[in-house]
């Protein structure tokens, strides 16, 4: 291939058969898997069609490189991420485009830990594979896939999960809930985890065969089957992951729309609950974190945008738990990864807690209006971009960590490259949606006349 897949902080991305093959996966796999040391290393993926010929592309590449794999088939990255130290192994790849549509497909890497790659660590296997420290294609050719061993991981992240809730009291309340997984990876574990809890469960999407049949990304505007379901009555909200299930939306009971955003605030109001320490989220993730951070008299650290920087971010800093306000919920007592399967159970134990149903939760913290933009940059500089703005927006108050975030008192705005596809994002959020609209405005109408 001529052209490389995004490689970033957040891993591999790019359409398959155009940027991202077979060939590529198995030279990746054979640089990481002689960076970490060899031993086992831990493979997952979730449904997309084009996942198994890349996962026995990753085994191919391990065995070259002298390492074992081991199959885990259709997992949840978390889960994947849980099974690495569990098995002893030396890392973990995860064949998964997230939240990105077909036909795009990627590929993660996981700690020993069980955590994903830092960007150090990213970049020491990119730099080993732009070098050409990988055989010739003939030398993958001669290793099979067949003698990987295989092990269903499900239940080693199931009692994980079900060691750091009160499983005793959601199986009390009857609780019924409303479940998409997209056709995604999550299908995998969330019914034997809702078995486990003894939650009554009703769905749409949940095959296991990658027909994505909305957009990926578990937002409002995405989920209509999932409202209609729930107009049905009896239920105490409605839960939807994205393909490989990192991250978890709600909706409320009734089809209520619920911002993704407050997963995030929901499963901390659990865990703060229990125990009140310090979060750690993002520069984009809402307000509504510190307003629950408040409840509780504990601190919110906020750190660049991309899963490794909030996880650096608790781990610098000790915290109990964090994650980002697209849906990711980070709780190192089970996975210092996003675990939307985690999230899912906190908050039906925050459910039972209080008694009270999805919409009821959410409507006890403050609504704040959040623009969500995208800005194609495929012939724009976006680092010169953003240096042309930081001039524009002197007198304000930024924040230069990662983009440009200018902060007022009733909202802010921040824009930044985006670390999975060629766009620049542009978030605002504000008390009232004209307030949020006009933060963004201000930001894009420099944006449209540089460009």
């Amino acid at each position: 291939m001529k052209t490389l897949p995004i490689m970033t902080v957040s891993g591999i991305r790019g359409k398959f058969g155009e940027t991202l093959d077979e060939e590529f996966v198995s030279r990746v796999a054979y640089v990481q898997t002689r960076t970490v040391g060899g031993g086992k290393i831990v493979i997952g993926r979730d449904t997309r069609p084009t996942g198994l010929a890349l996962a026995r592309a990753a085994a191919r590449g391990i065995f070259a490189a002298g390492g074992v794999p081991v199959d885990i088939g259709i997992a949840p990255t978390p889960t994947t991420c849980v099974a690495v130290p569990y098995l002893g192994a030396g890392g973990g790849i995860i064949i998964t485009a997230s939240h990105n549509p077909l036909p795009y497909n990627g590929y993660k890497m996981v700690h020993k830990s069980g955590r994903l790659f830092r960007g150090d660590e990213c970049e020491a296997v990119y730099s080993a594979f732009m070098e050409g420290n990988y055989p010739k294609s003939d030398e993958f050719a001669k290793y099979g896939d067949e003698r990987a061993e295989s092990v269903d991981a499900s239940p080693i992240h199931i009692d994980r999960i079900l060691s750091c809730v009160n499983a005793s009291l959601i199986r009390s309340m009857n609780i019924r809930i409303a479940v998409d997984s997209i056709n995604g990876a999550a299908g995998a574990v969330f019914p034997k985890l809702l078995d486990a809890l003894s939650v009554r469960w009703e769905g749409v999407n949940n095959k296991l065969d990658g027909d994505f049949v909305h957009n990926p990304e578990p937002r409002p505007e995405h989920l209509g089957d999932l409202r209609s379901l729930l107009l049905k009555g009896g239920f105490w909200g409605g839960f939807v992951f994205d393909p490989d299930a990192d991250r978890l939306a709600t909706m409320g009971e009734a089809g209520q729309e619920v911002s993704e955003e407050m997963t995030l605030a929901l499963a901390l109001q659990n865990i703060l609950a229990k125990k009140p320490d310090n979060v750690a989220t993002n520069l984009s993730t809402s307000m509504v974190v510190d307003d629950v951070a408040a409840k509780y008299g504990v601190g919110v650290i906020r750190t660049k945008i991309g899963e490794a920087h909030v996880v650096e971010g608790m781990r610098a800093n000790r915290c109990i738990a964090g994650g980002e306000g697209n849906g990711g919920v980070i709780y190192p007592a089970v996975c210092m990864a996003r675990d939307g399967l985690t999230g899912l159970a906190v908050i039906l134990e925050e459910m039972a807690r209080t008694g009270k149903k999805l919409y009821e939760l959410a409507a006890d913290w403050p609504v704040y209006y959040i623009v969500k933009e995208k800005i194609p940059c495929a012939d724009t500089d976006p680092a010169a971009l953003i240096y042309k703005l930081s001039k524009v927006f002197a007198d304000e108050k930024r924040d230069m960590t990662d983009g440009l975030k200018i902060i007022r008192d009733y909202g802010w705005v921040h824009l930044r490259p985006s670390n999975t596809e060629p766009i620049i994002r542009c978030y605002a959020e504000a008390k009232s949606m004209d307030q949020a609209k006009e933060l963004a405005d201000a930001v894009l109408t420099v944006v449209k006349g540089e460009r």
